[in-house]
């Protein structure tokens, strides 16, 4: 562009030339029409050059023209009015295109600032300004878009615009988009860089249009919103997962906006409530028209966390409500509720009052005195029995140590026992004397026991102060039945002794007498031999268990043929059986114990004999042993007159007879099953009995196979 002294120079010497031409043409050749036209031309070049300046040169002019053609006004009086009405024009001519060109020169140098002022927008701004034609091709690229893209405007202006997309599709719709609603607000889409990387961006795109509103592209804002994305499918996914964990939850969960619209409900709560996301919440849980009024959604919202209880009466149930604020994706908060059913938790609270109430009451009026014992051991509750035990009133026994209370003699030995007792170190009950108010001593046996999950005792007070004396007299009871037993003992072993010697000699001159005697006179003698044989092993009996009370009976142990023992006990009572044509059979395999032989045997003739005794003619007995391993089983069985069942506890007891009459025929005293019991017990085994009444009785022990030590239980 030319500077502007040279255009001044051009349009003064331009100037100069027209008024010289004047010159010429009016006083040389006497033209007067022509040369006024000559001036508009460096008027027009003044008016665009200096705008209103040129009103100096329209002036200069008008002078030039008012002067050469001044002769001629004396010669042509109307001339001077045409020059007159020339040179203003020439002055108006100026001033209007000095005025346009100024007011254009303006513009333009608004339009400048303006492009400037864009230019310098667009070159600084964060987001990518892109300018494409109608036709996709690109036309303007800045600074921003090659920064993510990677592109520089030469490499990319004139080419189209759909190789930076993922999808090349998407160019053609966002055109058909800008050119159908005129413009396009946050647009997310996928591009590509320069490395063939994927970029999110947002993009607004409007439409350009000419002086005609014809369309000739359209201009398009992008930002990268890549960082953003991602963040928000982090925060997606932490949703997500929110949302299964809240599905898993065993309590309830919704979420409800700040509007009271339910936007989530999880399994547990739709089970109870029905699917009512989308609902309102007032609605779907109070049935009302408006918020309750114990509504919590503005403390909430506002970024507290409330925790309350709520009672359904819809569902007569009560919940544990914690409600906390809860920040969406777009920033809004929403409420996050945790329903928690406490019905039956409430259920148990009343329940635990109405057993507290009770427990107090049956602590209150109990009959054993009761108190409650601290760490540091002192009283803070008793009842009624421990004030009339102690002497004190409750009021005086608050806060008193409750080893005030033990006498001197017992107080260095109780002094830590409930310490002791909360570590699991001393036994339950605690034997002390215990010193009244009034100095009375009353002996106490406290049991104390540690309250779970607490560091305190309630120790239970019994006065056995009665029971004290009471024991004395019954230690001195105890002791005069011992010398009684013992006097009773010595008195069976020499009255045994002495009933044993006069029944030798009766067995003995009996069987010398059979064979000089005649038959009858004969079976008198067998008659005699035998009951003197039964009274001899009834003095026998009674001699044994009084050796056992006295135990003085140990075992033999040794290792034997159990089966050789069976066998041998039926042979010697099967005369017995046969005299009653009865039956004696055995099943009893061949194994050896280690046991006391003779005892072993007498045991099963015990049993048997007692079988053969309360069985009538041609019935049968059964003599069966099972080896288990460790042990043997054996029992005896009859086909007799059985047991009824309210006897079978105790027949096994010494001189119990089921029928009086019965043993007494038999010539029984109720002595064999006591033996019997004794011996297996001595053994280590056990023995029982069962009957059905009128048909048959069963005898059964137990043995173990191995004796280790002498006795039994």
């Amino acid at each position: 562009m030319e500077q502007p002294n040279v255009k001044g120079l051009l349009i003064l010497s331009f100037t100069a030339a027209c008024a010289l031409l004047a010159f010429y043409l009016s006083v040389i050749k006497n033209v007067t029409v022509v040369y006024p036209h000559l001036f508009y031309i460096p008027l027009m070049l003044a008016g665009v050059w200096y705008r209103k300046k040129a009103i100096y040169i329209a002036l200069f002019l008008s002078a030039v023209y008012i002067l050469v053609t001044y002769p001629l006004w004396v010669l042509d009086p109307d001339l001077s009015v045409s020059v007159l009405e020339r040179s203003a024009i020439l002055i108006v001519v100026a001033y209007i295109i000095g005025f346009v060109s100024e007011k254009r020169a303006q513009v333009e140098a608004e339009l400048k600032e303006t492009k400037d002022y864009l230019d310098d927008v667009i070159t600084s701004s964060a987001d990518a300004i892109v300018v494409v034609d109608m036709a996709g091709i690109v036309q303007s690229w800045n600074k921003a878009a090659e920064d993510y893209m990677g592109y520089t405007a030469a490499e990319v202006i004139g080419t189209h615009n759909k190789k930076f997309f993922a999808d090349p599709e998407e160019a053609e719709r966002i055109m058909a988009i800008v050119l159908r609603e005129g413009e396009l607000k946050n647009h997310r889409t996928v591009v590509l860089t320069k490395d063939n990387k994927p970029v999110y961006i947002n993009m607004s795109a409007a439409l350009l249009k000419d002086k005609k509103g014809v369309p000739v592209g359209t201009v398009r804002v992008s930002r990268d919103i890549t960082k953003e994305v991602e963040l928000e499918e982090k925060i997606k996914e932490r949703r997500n997962n929110l949302n299964l964990i809240l599905e898993s939850m065993p309590d309830g969960v919704y979420i409800v906006s700040k509007d009271y619209d339910v936007e989530f409900m999880n399994k547990v709560l739709i089970d109870e409530f029905g699917d009512q996301v989308g609902g309102v919440c007032y609605k779907v849980f109070h049935n009302r028209e408006a918020p309750c009024p114990r509504c919590k959604n503005t403390e909430v919202l506002t970024g507290e966390t409330v925790r309350w209880e709520w009672h359904s009466r819809r569902k007569n149930k009560t919940y544990d409500l914690v409600e906390t604020p809860l920040k969406n994706i777009n920033g809004t908060l929403s409420k996050l509720t945790i329903f928690r059913d406490i019905s039956e938790r409430k259920r148990m609270e009343e329940e635990l009052n109405e057993a507290k109430e009770q427990y107090m009451a049956i602590f209150e009026h109990t009959l054993t005195a009761l108190c409650v014992i601290e760490q540091d051991k002192t009283i803070s509750l008793a009842n009624k029995e421990f004030e009339s035990m102690s002497g004190y009133s409750r009021e005086e026994l608050a806060g008193k140590n409750w080893t005030d209370f033990i006498e001197a003699g017992d107080s260095e030995r109780v002094r830590n026992y409930c310490d002791e007792r909360r570590k699991g170190g001393a036994e339950a009950c605690c034997l002390f004397t215990l010193v009244s108010r009034d100095g009375a001593l009353k002996y106490v046996n406290a049991m104390i026991e540690p309250v779970p999950g607490e560091n305190r005792c309630i120790a239970s007070l019994l006065d056995i102060t009665e029971l004290k004396k009471n024991e004395e007299k019954l230690r001195e009871t105890i002791e005069k039945l011992a010398e009684l037993d013992k006097m009773k003992l010595e008195f069976l072993n020499v009255a045994s002794h002495e009933m044993r010697s006069p029944l030798s000699p009766i067995i003995g001159y009996a069987s010398l007498l059979e064979p000089k005697l005649t038959g009858r006179e004969r079976g008198y003698i067998r008659r005699i031999e035998k009951c003197a044989r039964e009274l001899e092993e009834m003095i026998n009996r009674m001699l044994e268990l009084a050796r056992i009370d006295g135990r003085k009976v140990e075992l033999n142990l040794e290792e034997f043929s159990l089966s050789e023992v069976v066998r041998k006990v039926i042979k010697n009572l099967e005369p017995e059986a046969k005299a009653k044509s009865q039956t004696i059979s055995s099943v009893t395999p061949e194994l050896k114990i280690q046991a006391d032989k003779q005892k072993t045997a007498a045991i099963f003739t015990n049993l048997i004999s007692n079988a053969i005794r309360y069985t009538g003619e041609g019935g049968r007995i059964d003599v069966m042993v099972e080896d288990r391993g460790e042990d043997i089983y054996a029992c005896v069985a009859d086909t007799g007159i059985g047991i009824p069942e309210e006897h079978l506890p105790k027949i096994f007891e010494r001189f119990y007879m089921v029928d009086t009459s019965l043993t007494r025929k038999s010539g029984s005293l109720g002595l064999g099953l006591s033996i019997v019991k004794e011996y297996v017990k001595l053994h280590g085994g056990r023995v029982w009995a069962t009957s059905d009444l009128g048909k048959w009785s069963k005898f059964s022990f137990t043995m173990p196979k191995g004796q280790l030590t002498n006795g039994g239980e």
